[in-house]
């Protein structure tokens, strides 16, 4: 990265600050106000021409940032509204992939087959850079959040696969239509097989090596290690990330030392939202390079009518599939919430934000073809998807907050409020008979007992309600309290595995675990 470079990531995360801050005291979600903002200063005389190379958005920000999304993640209510998610991130993708060709093949002069539906797979899946930052400001159902967030992960792996071949097409001039489906078997089993190759190298890594900075260097790793070998061969860095996030966090708890848990949730934190600022203000800049070219072949109204008629497609689609497959009787609702719901599949169909991922793909469009000549309609592509990602992520994003109150739609079912009270009486109730053993063994003093005793039975009473670590002398010199948290710790990972608590409550509690573990040993 040259000086000119840092020093434009410098002057852009300056640029956040007052954005993001403007954009919380609005009560808005910073991606849009970021996009505005790029938008904006795209067209200040006098600033260099900001262009964002997709490759360093495709290996440098997207393994992290899918990782993260993996390792935190609700996966088991996910897996639960499995069907819907399949019909979303498989189905839907391809539907929007030929309904946009269709489309732009019928308007839009010249345009062949092959390059409409390359536009077609760049527009189809959603974002989750986009979507998660938005979703995450509502109250609502954890399994309507899940399903949306379910899609956003996994839809890429599908809509790249038809994305590679279309423009493998365009640049060589012919196309298989048959090798397809073998095309898609071999991306998705390879691109699972690297990606738990990857983790469960990590996994040992960790496992044998317990210093906390080499730690949490592995874990930095991790996303790159499993999604590069998978673009080299051909396969998808998308779900060989996304395989590798979901193993390696179903053996962390056990694996990782409880200070390297909380490092790496500060830092993965920190950096997501760094990462997240960075792609809206570059996705919003980037406008002010593509109008140049747009407009030589073009005139203005056509383009207009263009935009208009693709983003139609785009939405109405996807309101039309998911208003549909909400009352198919064997995927309307879901396994917690059977009976077809309009306002949820509303809510759905609203959450369809396109984000930085679909302008990478965008970019990513060879410059020329077979023999040396352009590649057909490249700068229109790209100025369409853009229109495409601000319209659905603007658009739909300061709308969402209204949608959702005027529909009433809330988090009226608490169920993770009543999983997680379960998930902490069953660890106070580990906790307690720990205490006993540990008593019984005479390695813990009986007042020390006595104290630990009356904090897990105050904890137990009150419902499971999340409290500090004791403070007092007795307890900071047990060093038998480490084990107590412990069995707090294998209880909860008991529950995870018979599917009694989720991933995201497991590790709300875990963390309040290592703060307790950390701070006993700071003691």
């Amino acid at each position: 990265m040259s000086v000119t470079q840092i020093e434009i990531v410098v002057s852009l995360l300056v640029v956040a600050i007052p954005l993001v801050a403007l954009a919380r005291r609005a009560n808005i979600p910073y991606p849009i106000l970021l996009v505005m903002g790029g938008l904006a200063l795209g067209f200040i005389p006098g600033l260099p021409d900001v262009q964002l190379d997709p490759n360093l958005v495709l290996l440098i920000f997207l393994p992290p940032l899918l990782y993260w999304e993996a390792i935190t993640a609700p996966t088991d209510v996910m897996w639960a509204n499995r069907t819907q998610i399949g019909m979303l991130a498989v189905v839907l993708v391809v539907i929007t992939t030929l309904a946009v060709a269709a489309a732009a093949h019928a308007l839009i002069p010249h345009l062949s087959w092959p390059v409409a539906v390359v536009f077609g797979a760049i527009v189809a899946p959603t974002d989750e850079l986009a979507a998660v930052p938005v979703l995450e400001r509502f109250q609502m159902p954890r399994h309507l959040i899940a399903i949306v967030e379910g899609e956003s992960l996994i839809n890429d792996g599908a809509s790249l696969v038809i994305y590679a071949a279309a423009v493998a097409a365009v640049v060589t001039g012919g196309f298989d239509l048959r090798r397809v489906p073998l095309l898609i078997g071999i991306v998705v089993i390879g691109s699972i097989a690297l990606g738990l190759l990857a983790a469960r190298a990590a996994v040992e890594g960790w496992r044998r090596i317990r210093d906390t900075d080499l730690q949490s260097v592995i874990s930095l790793l991790l996303p790159f290690v499993s999604y590069v070998p998978a673009t080299l061969v051909g396969g998808s860095g998308v779900l060989g990330v996304l395989t590798a996030g979901a193993y390696a966090n179903r053996l962390t708890p056990t694996v990782l030392t409880p200070e390297s848990r909380l490092r790496l949730v500060g830092f993965w934190d920190t950096f997501v939202f760094v990462a997240n600022t960075l792609l809206f203000l570059l996705v919003g800049l980037q406008l002010h390079g593509l109008l140049a070219g747009v407009f030589e072949r073009n005139s203005w109204q056509s383009v207009l009518w263009y935009a208009v008629a693709i983003n139609a497609v785009v939405i109405s689609v996807r309101f039309a599939w998911i208003l549909f497959t909400e009352y198919i009787p064997f995927v309307g609702g879901s396994s917690e919430h059977a009976a077809p719901n309009w306002r949820h599949a509303t809510i759905a169909a609203w959450s369809g934000m396109r984000g930085a991922v679909s302008l990478a793909a965008a970019l990513a469009i060879p410059l020329t073809v077979a023999g040396g000549g352009a590649f057909p309609d490249r700068g229109l592509i790209v100025f369409l998807t853009f229109t495409v990602i601000v319209v659905t992520l603007v658009g739909f994003g300061l709308t969402l907050p209204a949608v959702v109150a005027r529909l009433h739609v809330t988090d009226d079912d608490h169920e993770e409020g009543e999983e997680l009270k379960r998930a902490l009486a069953a660890a106070s109730q580990a906790a307690l008979e720990r205490i006993d053993v540990l008593e019984r063994e005479r390695r813990l003093d009986p007042p020390d007992a006595q104290i630990l005793r009356r904090r897990y039975e105050r904890m137990r009473e009150r419902g499971g309600a999340l409290e500090g670590p004791a403070r007092d002398a007795a307890s900071r010199r047990s060093s038998a309290e480490r084990e107590v948290i412990e069995a707090e710790r294998e209880a909860l990972i008991a529950m995870r595995a018979r599917g009694e608590i989720d991933n995201a409550v497991f590790r709300q509690v875990q963390l309040a675990l290592d703060v307790a573990h950390t701070s006993k040993r700071l003691g």
